[in-house]
């Protein structure tokens, strides 16, 4: 049996006590041990009594339910907005019944939200027969906003083990469930659409991801602002992605859009990030092959969806490619189309890796170099050029940060391909990590020798946020701390010995590279690093600027950076646009949809239309740099607080911004992030500083930890929880 606390203090409509009192599970039917239980309960009530005298309180004896698959808890109500879903936050591994109303374990934190107008929309036989059940207590206790702990057993029959009512947020005042259904059926339109084969576009179908590819989660955040989303979509995602693909060899996608919009959400479309990662002269039929295979391991392996270059697709040739393509496309392709895509693929990479081509690493350094002199010289005064300075951003900038980003994941899949033919050990990686300088050694360095003016001069432009207007540059903050004492340590250089080097170099010739020795291919990879970094360096400085310019307007006609972020792009491009009266009427409305699309929840990777009511969350895995461990306290901080000390805390960021580059300045004992890849701006900062981090912890996980005080992050052992 089980001996529960069933306390008044716990139940009330204005507070939860939930889980405060104590319960005994799998107690034998033996008289000492049920009276021992019972006092202990009763002993937990004395403890944490409130107004409510001990009498009054109850205790509830049930039987106890084993060979559960799965426990948790359900709340009748998204509890941060008061939507209509079903929030059920359960546990199917362990088999216990108390891990969710605990939180202990790692199996205690998955999450299926479920539209209460989407019954027949799950597949499920286990949720739909939890639902059903708990359709059924709304209707006995004539109340909807309940919360109620569960278990399933294996032939899926659920037990409501205890309910109580949710206490209300004051949110759920403004919530308008009307405009939610009309909302949802066109996102649900929209996905149907999405979903469809594509002219001239390998794949049947498609899924779509807020962390594949371009990352949007990681840069612009969920629920972008309309001005930061429509800013990230012309630098990058519209065409100027596809573009670069294009001069590195790989298919023509410039036509395309890569990331859509739904619900205010920004999405990738997957089927079109891997057909651009394919060579531009592989047979069509080839294509359509590895297309529809990746997509539906994806859809597998939705935990892969924030490292689909590396454990997903083929993106470029490596030196363990036979291994590598067996692993990942397995059956897909017969031995001749192997052949044939390896044929393509090396040819496309020992190209890119040539300094004398158009997609070379050199040819996009001395475009980004050009941007920086263009830069000196731009108007930032007025709007009206606020065209060209976005195309010198596109044509100089992101264009090229696009290739250099790609050639950072060509040195990737060369170094990681050296550690799985056993030449370099993981020791070999992280030193030559370290070893790199990018321009976050350089900032480091420059705080040390640089005066304030000379520093915020170079680095001024930066704000953690980059496309976020309402976030603060470095240089428009008297509050921002960065420390002086942090003690600059000299990189060590690189060394590696001469049988490895032997090795590599016999790998090359094998393979017909221009490049010859070791030394040279891992200058290569070194300037690939430093270079994007370096580009990125640059052109934020234009969206900053680009940012300014539209804040010093709405300021010259009285519009605030709150009114004006909720405005797309083309607002301030178009000169019937800039009327102060359109421009607020334009700000309200976009912004009532802003508000009303924060109660909108969607899943982080959508495969079908059933994903705009049946939501799991994503079950990340983190991307551990280093092999270090930190137990300390933590910090949370967003785009807009910088006056805080983080020396010796654990930092967690949402966003793996370049303008959060000012936290290293300070002793940080190590990162966290919610969003971000293995090959993420931040998981280069890390690696290069031996920072132990944790990029890309998922919402749900991160959320967690942010209840906790202390966190002990365990890179070597690829754990990371609250103590």
């Amino acid at each position: 049996i089980v001996v529960r606390s069933s306390s008044k203090d716990e139940d009330k409509l204005d507070e939860s006590n939930a889980g405060k009192f104590y319960s005994q599970l799998k107690i034998p039917i033996k008289k000492n041990k049920i009276v021992l239980a019972i006092e202990k309960v009763i002993k937990s009530y004395k403890k944490y009594s409130g107004s409510v005298k001990i009498l009054d309180n109850q205790i509830l004896i049930q039987e106890m339910i084993l060979n559960t698959s799965m426990s948790g808890v359900v709340f009748t109500k998204d509890l941060n907005t008061g939507a209509n879903y079903y929030s059920i936050n359960y546990d199917d591994v362990t088999g216990l019944t108390n891990t969710v109303t605990s939180g202990i374990g790692e199996f205690s934190n998955r999450t299926l939200l479920i539209y209460k107008k989407a019954f027949k929309q799950i597949r499920s036989p286990r949720f739909k027969n939890l639902i059903l059940a708990v359709k059924n207590l709304e209707k006995k206790v004539k109340d909807e906003n309940i919360d109620i702990e569960f278990g399933v057993n294996k032939k899926f029959k659920p037990y409501l083990f205890q309910a109580r009512s949710i206490i209300k947020n004051d949110n759920w005042k403004s919530i308008d469930h009307r405009k939610i259904d009309k909302s949802l059926v066109n996102i649900e339109k929209k996905l149907k659409l999405k979903f469809k084969r594509q002219i001239n576009i390998s794949g049947k179908t498609t899924v779509l991801g807020q962390m594949p590819d371009w990352n949007p989660a990681e840069i612009i955040g969920k629920n972008p602002s309309n001005l930061a989303y429509s800013l990230y979509s012309e630098l990058i995602t519209n065409n100027i992605w596809g573009i670069a693909r294009k001069m590195m060899g790989y298919k023509n996608l410039s036509e395309n859009k890569l990331m859509t919009s739904i619900g205010n959400q920004p999405y990738i479309d997957v089927r079109l990030s891997f057909n651009s990662f394919l060579p531009n002269e592989l047979k069509k039929s080839i294509s359509e092959k590895i297309v529809d295979f990746s997509i539906e391991k994806l859809k597998k392996n939705p935990n892969l969806h924030d490292k689909i270059e590396f454990d997903i697709a083929v993106t470029s040739f490596c030196f363990n490619f036979n291994k590598k393509v067996k692993s990942l496309y397995g059956p897909c392709l017969k031995k001749k189309e192997i052949q044939e895509f390896k044929k393509h693929i090396k040819k496309l990479t020992i190209n890119n890796v040539d300094i004398s081509k158009k997609g070379s690493l050199n040819k996009a350094l001395f475009e980004v170099s050009k941007l920086e002199k263009i830069q000196q010289k731009e108007n930032l005064k007025d709007i009206s050029y606020l065209s060209k300075i976005i195309n010198n951003c596109k044509e100089f900038g992101t264009l090229q940060f696009s290739i250099l980003a790609r050639h950072g994941f060509i040195g990737r899949d060369l170094l990681i391909s050296l550690q799985k033919g056993n030449i370099l050990t993981q020791k070999d990686i992280d030193d030559f990590y370290s070893s790199i300088e990018t321009i976050t050694s350089e900032m480091l360095k420059d705080l040390k020798y640089l005066d304030n003016r000379e520093f915020i001069k170079k680095y001024g432009h930066l704000r953690p946020g980059t496309y976020d207007i309402m976030s603060k540059r470095y240089d428009q903050t008297k509050k921002f701390i960065i420390s002086k004492n942090l003690k600059y340590k000299k990189k060590n250089h690189f060394k590696i010995n001469k049988i490895k080097k032997n090795k590599i170099e016999k790998l090359l010739n094998l393979n017909n590279f221009k490049i010859k020795s070791s030394d040279e291919l891992f200058k290569y990879i070194e300037i690939a690093i430093i270079s994007r970094e370096y580009a990125k360096f640059v052109f934020t400085r234009s969206i900053s600027n680009i940012l300014e310019i539209i804040a010093k307007f709405g300021k010259k006609i009285n519009i605030s950076r709150n009114e004006l972020s909720y405005l797309p792009l083309k607002f301030f491009l178009n000169s019937n646009y800039l009327n102060k009266t359109k421009l607020i009427k334009n700000s309200k409305r976009n912004r009532n949809k802003h508000d009303l699309a924060k109660s909108i929840r969607l899943p982080q990777v959508i495969y079908d239309q059933a994903g705009a009511k049946v939501i799991p969350f994503q079950v990340n895995i983190p991307n551990f740099i280093t092999r270090k461990k930190v137990e300390t306290s933590k910090i949370f901080l967003d785009n807009r607080n910088y006056n805080v000390s983080l020396k010796k805390k654990l930092i967690m960021i949402e966003n793996a911004d370049p303008g959060f580059d000012w936290i290293f300045s300070q002793k940080i004992s190590g990162l966290i992030t919610k969003y971000g890849g293995v090959n993420s701006h931040m998981a280069i900062r890390c690696a290069e500083l031996g920072l132990p981090a944790a990029i890309g912890c998922g919402e749900k996980s991160f959320e967690e930890l942010k209840k906790f005080e202390i966190i002990c992050l365990d890179c070597a052992s690829s754990n990371i929880y609250g103590v």
